[in-house]
């Protein structure tokens, strides 16, 4: 789970249109889906991260960084005026 506290971010699943996230957005990970989350490029971003249900011998993998051209369509989703 991830719930954004403060500012503004973006939560992305490979292949799928990003998401904003703002404070209160809640959004639930589901698991061995690959995503990237970050804060958006005029904000800071602050959440908090829980998991639940956590199996003996679970973990996560961190995958390759997100690249300028990934971050940068993310970022062109959305405007703010």
């Amino acid at each position: 789970m991830l719930i954004c506290i403060a500012g503004r971010g973006w939560y992305q699943e490979w292949g799928k249109a990003p998401v904003e996230m703002t404070p209160g957005t809640v959004i639930a990970v589901p698991a061995d889906v690959k995503h990237w989350h970050g804060a958006q490029k005029d904000s800071w971003f602050q959440h908090l991260t829980y998991h639940k249900d956590v199996q003996e011998g679970a973990g996560n993998e961190w995958c390759e960084p997100v690249d300028d051209a990934a971050y940068n369509a993310s970022s062109y989703c959305h405007h703010h005026d």
